[in-house]
């Protein structure tokens, strides 16, 4: 991954790969940044890189102790809990409304994803299926038609704090609730795909 920030917003740039490390599970939970190894890694100043970890800190991806430094934020369960009940509720009415307005174009991108997931899961290729899990579920948000969705998960990070935990549900199970989802949604079945939405987030809870 190429991390050498050459635009001006220097935090702002560090600030969105630091995020990308975490959402990628680079950085995972527990692990404290290094400061002198980051910013050489990103190619910056300390005064950027940490203007960058403050924004992290108050998103809650990081956490800050005089002792420790910055140190990328774990999950207990609990929160984990209510986020994946805030996500249900989310990408529920995010499905729906993709159902109340699906087109060729996202019939067919949700057809891919379908069949994606089949070769995934037939293959047991764990790793892949979480990286196409995590692409499936921005794209719904991304492209459900309320425009204030994908501003919901960005603010809160309710993806990346979800995602930092790691892929722990079974396939088979995971495979049978996207297909669901994605018939609903395709047939323009609204109230269906929001609460299989709900219904697969709440199976979820059983792995963790």
């Amino acid at each position: 991954m190429e991390l050498k920030i050459i635009q001006n917003n220097l935090s702002g740039e560090a600030y969105k790969k630091i995020k990308l490390l975490i959402l990628e599970g680079v950085l995972k939970p527990g692990e404290k940044i290094v400061q002198e190894k980051m910013a050489q890694r990103l190619g910056i100043s300390k005064i950027p890189l940490i203007q960058a970890l403050s924004v992290l800190q108050k998103e809650r991806l990081l956490s800050y102790s005089h002792r420790k430094g910055f140190i990328v934020r774990k999950i207990s369960t609990h929160e984990f809990y209510d986020l994946l009940d805030l996500r249900g509720v989310l990408e529920g009415l995010a499905a729906k409304r993709m159902a109340y307005n699906v087109n060729d174009d996202i019939k067919k991108h949700l057809l891919e994803f379908m069949d994606d997931f089949e070769k995934c899961c037939d293959s047991k290729n764990i790793k892949k299926y979480s990286e196409l899990d995590k692409k499936f579920h921005f794209y719904i948000l991304e492209n459900s038609g309320n425009t204030y969705l994908p501003h919901i998960n960005d603010s809160f990070n309710l993806l990346i704090l979800i995602y930092s935990k790691g892929f722990k549900s079974e396939l088979g199970i995971s495979l049978d609730y996207h297909k669901l989802i994605i018939k609903a949604i395709i047939e323009g079945r609204g109230e269906d795909a929001a609460r299989l939405m709900e219904e697969h987030f709440e199976k979820a809870k059983a792995f963790f």
